[in-house]
């Protein structure tokens, strides 16, 4: 389940007819999706991101990539990204663009590069206690995570 609850990015104050003013049913153009993942009611992974429009596309390849495609979570994290807004253009790193660029062109998509999409923290238990903390190793400079345990 992916969660959004963001309020700050509608637009508030005198604008008639702005679309971007909260109303019942609407979302704003922005969005959050901070994600815990939980196995029979039990946390096993916690993801999220800074980004704007890019935060939902970054949490879910995220998860693609540790869950369906098997990747340890520092891999998922780092992998190539792509995000998709509902225009002509997909924005994509050059090593989404390098790894699957010429299979999907010859299916009619069509990218605009862009340096770095996302930049994630992640933490999953890995059992008998343990946390694995991860954060990004390039985009934005690079990231720290890091688990504290009181003694």
């Amino acid at each position: 389940m992916l969660l959004n609850n963001e309020l700050t990015d509608f637009t508030f104050g005198p604008a008639p007819g702005d679309p971007n003013l909260p109303a019942p049913g609407k979302r704003p153009r922005s969005s959050m999706a901070p994600t815990i993942v939980l196995d029979h009611g039990k946390p096993v992974l916690a993801v999220g991101s800074p980004g704007g429009s890019t935060i939902i596309t970054t949490v879910l390849q995220i998860l693609v990539n540790r869950y369906e495609l098997g990747m340890k979570l520092p891999e998922a994290l780092a992998a190539p990204r792509a995000t998709q807004r509902n225009t002509a253009q997909t924005q994509a790193e050059p090593g989404f663009i390098e790894n699957h660029g010429a299979e999907l062109r010859a299916k009619g998509h069509v990218f605009a590069p862009n340096p770095e999409i996302g930049a994630a923290t992640a933490l999953e238990f890995v059992g008998r206690g343990r946390i694995q903390a991860v954060a990004e190793p390039v985009r934005r400079g690079g990231g720290s995570a890091v688990v504290v345990r009181p003694h």
